[in-house]
């Protein structure tokens, strides 16, 4: 092979694998599908850290399946609707969306979306990853909101969409209704203001012995402690806890609201927290979802506070038009002008916000259009049910959201770059007219309906202003991707797909909606697996935001070390979990490809002569080619349950050690010295393991192994790439000879370790009589004995004796156990030692007599139940004659002796 250089073969097999199409997805193929759900990337912003190694676990699963055999499905796409980019826009030229024409706006928007998808695709490019750009798609396209539109038109015949007016989360900054699950929930500090509302008629004194309550000279007051002094121009009427030892006083009474002047009950609620203020709560429309809860429960009238924009509506007076914030210190001044502000304190809460700008959302008053939710419930979980949860407890997440629904999904959305909903209104007899199916895609602003008036009444059909919540695009990639309404026998080959990766944050977004959706229209599940990953956080543990300047480029890092190395860290990531961003793991990497490069060098020098024919095995071989067939089974077995980490530890594992510390250690000098059958035992061996290993390798390298693949193997496998060729499969395992290998191996790496902590190089020769062990031992050795022998430079006369050789054993060193002696002697541990220290040839001598010494005899504190060698705290050096013979020593072992000459 020619040097090795990775940003140049990177680059070189990035280029050349687009040439050749070899992931693109053949429809005529008689392989069996796997397709993947892929998450289309949000066109708001280039990649970061985070969203390379999400899309690269997607990667494994899609390489592993093609040398599985399967055809892969693997369509590179992005989500390009709603209110992110229509943001970043807005930002980015100094306007809102309602300062220019709606349609010039929605381009505006394309093409800021389309400059970020060019730069994504060259970003996955350069991470290796492996979709397939004959079957992109970007959600933006007609192609794709048509389906959206129809799928619409089949739940609104199905009667599952319904208009209707009633309080939905909004967000003033987007000026847009939003689902419950788009809501967020962050902390904050604010005011908890304990404001006197006045009793209308005076009760009688004794209600002053009870807890904020109060009297001066405008009269009796109740005190009321509200963080949302804005919202008092729509409070309606007020409760305390049935259990108050003031309710008897208090329902029934009226208050008026201070400054507004407007009466209100008091009533008895369950749902009080008597803990928090006064333990009196005013109820108002709408402050939070407790007060939407009350306003059912009790029919009250619906009075906004507050408008679409955030600012103030008719019924506040003198505060109208003002915004939220600003009406809430102008409310705050007058209270305290009018001595009517009793407090104000700090008080951390946790408030509901927009999951896009992260604005406290409010509770608006509008007709929107909504999907039935709340009545599919349980066929979502039966749903769940049916697929498998990777990691298994993601699920749990699933289940509490659905658990917790208790409104339909709004799916309208007073925005402008989305897909528009397919559908025309009479202005006088609000009659619908939905567009036909097969004239979707349609723009109700600019097309015109089928039919030139209502069917109802003759009246003027108005086209629908608003647009889909982005998630009802979102939730039918599944249907995108099988061909749902574009080609039925595609469908029915490709649906429901494999397997949907995404992050664990939007579980109850775009898992929910698919499941929810999908089976509505499909009466069957979306999908057979669904695979959670994690985040990636900042180096520090703390999310990765752009806004917090700690967004970590993966460019930066493939430009650095390269993109197998990147690769590399994001194999360490396990599935579900949530890790810090880890360069020392990039760095591993970049360690790790050289380490294949070297041991795949040795092996094609080996075998420069061509691909060996399989021959009768060695026993080391036996040994090395059952260790590899077990790792086999069990990447596949994980692989299979997207355990991309645990696959990576143990294949890393079984090259350094396994193969490169031990085994090619083993071989080095046999292969040299060419020993007929033992050679070519060996380069079987060496081929097999080295096509094999790097196969496992090439799912999460795919640079790298394709290099070496291409330079050595190719000529013999046939297979255009490594990636089209078939993931090894376990072979004959030769279990009988694994223990008689480890037993060789032990035996090496023993006696190489003494070497190295002696300082004799480890090719010096050792000049070694014998070596002495068990009988079984022996016998599970003395196969191998040529290797023994070669490997550790032992005279060829070297014998393997049965049993222990007839020594004299001097105790010369009691050694301490630190990891022992610190944690469980603590603050007497240093005494102890010295103690030792001082006394040791007169301890050496009493254990030499007694076999042991207990550590009461040792320091006043110790016990006299444990003791010095027994219980771990210190370890014996010995020196070792053999009797009789003073030219040579003994080096004891786990499981052998060694006799050497002096």
């Amino acid at each position: 092979m020619t040097g090795y250089d990775q940003k140049k073969l990177e680059n070189k097999w990035q280029k050349k694998w687009q040439e050749m199409k070899i992931y693109h997805f053949n429809f005529d193929s008689k392989k069996k599908p796997y397709s993947i759900d892929v998450p289309p990337r949000y066109a708001s912003g280039p990649l970061h850290a985070g969203h390379a190694v999400h899309y690269t676990h997607i990667d494994f699963a899609a390489r592993y399946k093609r040398m599985r055999g399967f055809e892969v499905f693997f369509p590179l796409c992005f989500d390009v609707n709603g209110i992110p980019i229509e943001e970043r826009v807005e930002r980015q030229l100094g306007i809102t969306r309602k300062d220019i024409d709606r349609h010039k706006f929605t381009k505006m928007c394309s093409e800021f979306a389309n400059k970020n998808i060019k730069t994504m695709t060259n970003q996955f490019i350069m991470l290796g990853e492996s979709m397939d750009p004959s079957i992109y798609y970007q959600t933006d396209a007609e192609y794709y909101r048509r389906l959206t539109q129809i799928s619409f038109i089949e739940l609104y015949d199905k009667n599952l969409i319904y208009k209707g007016e009633f309080p939905v989360n909004w967000c003033p900054r987007c000026m847009t209704a939003m689902a419950d699950a788009e809501v967020v929930y962050i902390d904050r500090t604010t005011k908890l203001n304990t404001i006197k509302f006045y009793f209308k008629d005076p009760p009688s004194e004794q209600i002053l012995k009870y807890h904020n309550i109060g009297k001066d000279s405008k009269g009796f007051y109740a005190e009321i402690a509200t963080t949302r002094p804005e919202m008092l121009p729509s409070c309606q009427i007020v409760a305390v806890h049935p259990n108050d030892e003031r309710a008897p006083w208090l329902v029934g009474q009226i208050l008026v609201v201070p400054i507004f002047n407007k009466e209100v009950k008091i009533v008895e609620d369950e749902a009080v927290d008597p803990d928090f203020g006064s333990g009196i709560v005013m109820i108002c429309t709408i402050g939070d979802k407790e007060d939407l809860n009350w306003v059912f429960k009790y029919k009250l009238p619906i009075e906004m506070s507050i408008d679409e924009e955030g600012c103030m509506t008719d019924i506040c007076g003198i505060y109208k038009g003002m915004k939220i914030v600003d009406a809430r210190k102008k409310i705050i001044e007058d209270l305290k002008k009018n001595d009517l502000l009793l407090k104000s304190e700090p008080l951390d809460q946790n408030v509901g916000a927009c999951w896009r700008c992260k604005t406290p959302v409010e509770y608006v008053n509008a007709e929107q259009w909504f999907l039935k939710t709340t009545d599919f419930k349980e066929m979502v979980l039966e749903k769940s049910d049916e697929m498998a949860w990777y990691p298994e407890f993601m699920k749990i997440r699933l289940e509490e959201w659905v658990n917790s629904l208790e409104w339909d999904w709004v799916i309208s959305r007073q925005r402008y770059f989305a897909t528009p909903i397919p559908l025309w209104e009479c202005e006088k007899c609000a009659e619908v007219v939905l567009a036909k199916k097969e004239d979707c895609y349609i723009d109700p602003t600019i097309d015109k309906p089928s039919v030139s008036k209502c069917p109802r009444c003759g009246g003027k059909l108005i086209g629908c202003e608003d647009v889909f919540d982005t998630w009802m695009d979102s939730s039918i990639s599944p249907l995108y991707n099988t061909f749902w309404h574009r080609d039925w026998d595609k469908f029915k080959k490709l649906y429901p797909m494999s397997v949907r990766p995404q992050a664990h944050d939007i579980i109850r977004t775009w898992a929910f909606y698919t499941i929810l959706r999908c089976t509505l229209l499909t009466d069957e599940k979306p999908f057979e697996d669904i695979m959670m990953g994690g985040f990636i956080l900042s180096e520090d543990g703390t999310p990765m935001h752009a806004s917090l300047g700690n967004v970590i480029d993966p460019l930066q890092i493939i430009d650095e070390y390269g993109s197998d190395s990147f690769r590399c860290y994001a194999a360490s990531c396990a599935l579900g979990e949530d890790n810090p961003f880890r360069r020392k793991d990039v760095i591993r990497g970049t360690k790790l490809l050289r380490k294949i490069w070297n041991v795949q060098q040795f092996i094609i020098n080996i075998l420069k002569d061509g691909k060996p024919n399989k021959t009768e095995l060695i026993d080391i071989d036996k040994w090395i080619l059952t260790k590899y067939s077990k790792l086999v089974k069990k990447c596949t077995k994980q692989m299979d349950t997207y355990d991309y980490s645990q696959t990576m530890k143990d294949v890393e594992y079984f090259l350094w050690h396994e193969l490169a510390d031990h085994y090619l250690e083993m071989i080095k000098k046999s292969i040299y010295e060419n020993k007929n059958i033992e050679t070519e035992s060996i380069k079987y061996t060496l081929y097999t393991l080295g096509l094999g290993t790097l196969k496992l390798f090439a799912v999460f390298l795919p640079h790298l192994t394709e290099e070496i693949y291409q330079n050595f193997y190719k000529k013999f496998e046939g297979d255009i790439s490594i990636h089209l060729s078939a993931w090894p499969e376990g072979i004959d395992s030769y279990t009988e000879k694994e223990k008689s290998g480890e037993a060789v191996k032990n035996c090496i790496s023993q006696v190489r370790s003494w070497k190295s902590e002696q300082g004799i190089a480890l090719n010096s020769r050792v000049e070694a009589v014998a070596t002495y062990s068990s009988k079984n031992n022996i016998k599970m050795i003395k196969p191998s004995s040529s290797i023994i022998i070669s490997t550790l430079n032992y005279p060829k006369d070297h014998e393997f004796k049965e049993g222990k050789p007839d020594v004299e054993e001097k105790i010369t060193k009691l050694k301490p156990v630190y990891s022992k002696i610190g944690p469980s002697l603590k603050k007497n541990a240093q005494e102890i030692i010295k103690n030792v220290r001082i006394n040791q040839d007169e301890i050496i001598k009493k254990i030499e007599n007694k076999g042991d010494i207990a550590l009461s005899e040792i320091h006043p504190t110790g016990s006299k139940n444990e003791f010095l060698i027994k219980d771990g705290y210190f370890q014996i050096e010995k020196e070792v004659k053999v009797k009789g013979k003073k030219d040579s020593k003994i080096i004891t072992f786990d499981d052998f002796y060694l006799e050497i000459k002096n």
